[in-house]
């Protein structure tokens, strides 16, 4: 039970980056994510590469992401700390506050195991099964997502999933005198348009909230104005994470048997 217990928790903690609830008002939710109101000016004005303004603000991108309920995607991810950057491709689903549904597709596509959180229920624990003879002997499994168990073989807990990790570390590292942040350029994303982003520490400091990051770009979808892929460097420009959302969709109407295991 604990070989099998480490399979799924070697799956669950996903990266890097989830959907804090909101506050009464804007500066009560900065407060919450950690960033100080006073510096917001700085996260929230465009940027420049060169001579071009950034054709969106992370204000924007902050709003369009506060008028979301839920959403679906595709969600591809890789970490170097994680069998040395092999590819997980996953189905997650997520609802605000804090509810996600997470399944491993396997190389046909089919579902190899599931994990639920919800927050305020179920005791905090994640809810886990595995597909096949095995998930069958083993049956549900629950899991605390930032025991040692669950956090051995990953940076990140579950409850660390999703767009709003994103845009909570980028409103955090915009308003860092120690975090240069630019509007790099326009490009293309498997043929949707995008804008991307770079932060740079100009020293010694953390970037995108992982400790050993100095350097990140993120991929804003154009039409969306929401994050969409995540790259994390470290000083020597050796990629540590890679995280990707694709076939997103907003506000599908998710109900609690979407988050029920």
């Amino acid at each position: 039970m604990r070989t099998l217990g480490k399979r799924l928790a070697y799956r669950l903690v996903i990266a890097g980056l989830v959907c804090s609830a909101g506050g009464s008002c804007r500066s009560a939710r900065l407060a919450d994510r950690g960033v100080d109101p006073l510096e917001q000016k700085r996260a929230t004005t465009s940027t420049k590469a060169g001579s071009e303004a950034s054709p969106v603000t992370w204000n924007e991108v902050n709003s369009a992401y506060e008028r979301l309920l839920d959403y679906t995607c595709l969600y591809e991810k890789e970490e170097k700390a994680i069998s040395d950057g092999e590819k997980q491709t996953i189905r997650l689903s997520f609802r605000k506050p804090l509810d996600v549904r997470l399944e491993w597709l396997n190389d046909h596509g089919k579902i190899d195991q599931t994990a639920v959180y919800r927050q305020g229920l179920n005791d905090g624990k994640v809810l886990a099964r595995q597909n096949g003879l095995l998930g069958a002997l083993a049956g549900k499994l629950r899991l605390d997502p930032n025991e040692s168990l669950a956090l051995s073989d990953s940076r990140h807990p579950i409850t660390d999933v999703g767009l709003g990790k994103i845009i909570e570390r980028a409103l955090k590292d915009a308003a860092n005198p120690r975090i240069r942040s630019t509007f790099a350029r326009a490009e293309t994303l498997d043929g949707t348009p995008s804008y991307k982003f770079e932060f740079a520490a100009t020293v010694n400091e953390a970037v995108g909230g992982l400790e050993t990051a100095r350097r990140a770009f993120i991929w804003i979808d154009r039409e969306l104005k929401l994050p969409v892929k995540v790259e994390l460097y470290d000083a020597a420009n050796m990629l540590l994470e890679r995280h990707r959302f694709k076939q997103v969709s907003i506000n599908q109407k998710l109900s609690d048997k979407t988050f029920t295991l």
